[in-house]
């Protein structure tokens, strides 16, 4: 027999942005919260690196979210006292006061480079699982659906949703007078199809394709131990292109990430065991308009071409290899006479010629851009240094809302990553909030 389930705001991922809204709704009163996701674990960026940025610079829009800088900084701080408790995080970037900083930011500035040292937490990838049970114990009235999938979602006469799910291999029905809908990333494209056929309004925005860059820490260790995860952002002079360094790790690994159809590399830390190296991605912003604006088939291409070249695994190949026109191989990739065990891998990828796989352009503005680095920190295009590809950030999926994030259709609000609302844990967060304020405000005032 088929079962039915009533809930007031159903949340469609259960991230950030889906944790901290169901937060907030609580606060305000709402009972009856369902939080459903389709992994057998709460998923979304708490359970990867940990990383958190306070600063209105840093993975979030406030004019996307229509908020002034007092208010996401406000916001911020509301953040950061609910997760103040939580006994692994711990501060990794102080920004007030620091020399090392200014100096870094004037000798980034006489090379045309913007550099950005945030407000940085840390917990580290092994503690994903604790943050995520830490923010779950301030939920008193939230349901969790794990393991279950979202079929199809339907809007009723009545007003209300129908959500059809696979809930741990059985049907379920539920019904809501709210959705929410915080897919994160791997979610995405899911919803962007459901939410079409419910005639929501969306577009293609920007997608960030690059590399990863694994090195010897101690080539870059004179930044991190400054700032953990440092933001250089670069305009190329050929083509006048966005390129920016993202998610540094010091002490981290370079870690696959399987999309079914192809691999693509990421990198990240843990609070408990560190390696030898420091691994951050250089990415390029890709914007298309025509003929061709869909960015999700544009970066799906390169992430094809790569697991095809690359026989179903993603490419690695040494500066000094790169700079010399030749690919990485296996018999040379450790080679003491070229000095590349000087960094030795923490990922298995395939050693071979990333040039094959990634747009000449792109190509181009990687490598200027990591040319003018290297001016500023001396010694990271050292030769042993590896460069994998591709990684690709796909936060294509767009959805045009009002100030509380409600879409085109009456009851349906989006946040997070995987609707083009935010670029990370604190962004995601806020956007969750203010989607649980604007919930709040039009249907349970």
């Amino acid at each position: 027999m088929e079962e039915k389930e009533r809930y007031d705001v159903f949340i469609i991922g259960s991230g950030p942005a889906a944790l901290f809204a169901a937060m907030r709704l609580e606060r305000r009163g709402v009972r009856s919260i369902a939080v459903a996701d389709r992994n057998s674990y709460p998923a979304g960026g708490l359970l990867n690196d940990g990383k958190l940025n306070f600063d209105p610079r840093v993975g979030i829009d406030p004019a996307e979210l229509k908020i002034g800088s007092e208010e996401t900084t406000r916001l911020m701080n509301e953040i950061k006292k609910d997760l103040e408790g939580f006994p692994h995080m711990r501060q990794v970037t102080v920004p007030e006061g620091n020399e090392t900083i200014d100096v870094i930011r004037r000798i980034a500035a006489e090379h045309g480079v913007q550099f950005i040292a945030p407000e940085q937490w840390h917990w580290g990838t092994d503690r994903g699982k604790a943050a995520v049970d830490y923010l779950r114990g301030f939920l008193k009235n939230t349901s969790f659906l794990l393991k279950t999938e979202v079929s199809s979602l339907r809007k009723e006469s009545s007003g209300e949703f129908t959500l059809l799910c696979d809930h741990r291999g059985r049907r379920l029905t539920c019904c809501a007078r709210v959705v929410l809908a915080a897919p994160g990333r791997s979610g995405a494209y899911w919803f962007r199809d459901a939410a079409r056929k419910l005639g929501a309004e969306n577009n293609f925005g920007p997608i960030d394709v690059g590399i990863r860059l694994e090195l010897n820490r101690t080539l870059y260790d004179s930044i991190t131990d400054s700032v953990y995860d440092p933001k250089f952002i670069f305009k190329t002079d050929r083509h006048r292109d966005k390129v920016r360094t993202f998610c540094t790790n010091p002490g981290g690994r370079v870690r696959l990430e399987n999309y079914g159809a192809f691999k693509l590399v990421n990198g990240d830390a843990l609070g408990r065991r560190k390696t030898d190296n420091t691994n951050f991605a250089l990415i390029n912003t890709v914007a298309l308009t025509e003929p061709l604006s869909d960015t999700t088939e544009f970066g799906q291409m390169i992430a094809r071409q790569f697991h095809l070249l690359g026989g179903g695994s993603p490419i690695v190949q040494r500066v000094g290899d790169f700079r010399e026109g030749r690919r990485s191989s296996p018999a040379t990739f450790e080679s003491r006479i070229r000095h590349f065990d000087f960094c030795r891998s923490t990922c298995k990828a395939v050693p071979g010629d990333i040039t094959l796989g990634m747009p000449a352009r792109i190509i181009d503005n990687l490598w200027e851009s990591l040319k003018k680095l290297d001016k500023i920190v001396p010694g990271i295009l050292h030769p042993s240094t590896l460069m994998y590809a591709p990684e690709i950030k796909f936060f294509d999926t767009h959805f045009p809302t009002g100030s509380d994030l409600e879409t085109s259709v009456p009851g349906l609000f989006v946040a997070g990553d995987g609707t083009g609302k935010s670029r990370g844990i604190v962004g995601a967060a806020i956007s969750g909030i203010i989607a649980a304020r604007g919930i709040v405000a039009k249907y349970f005032s």
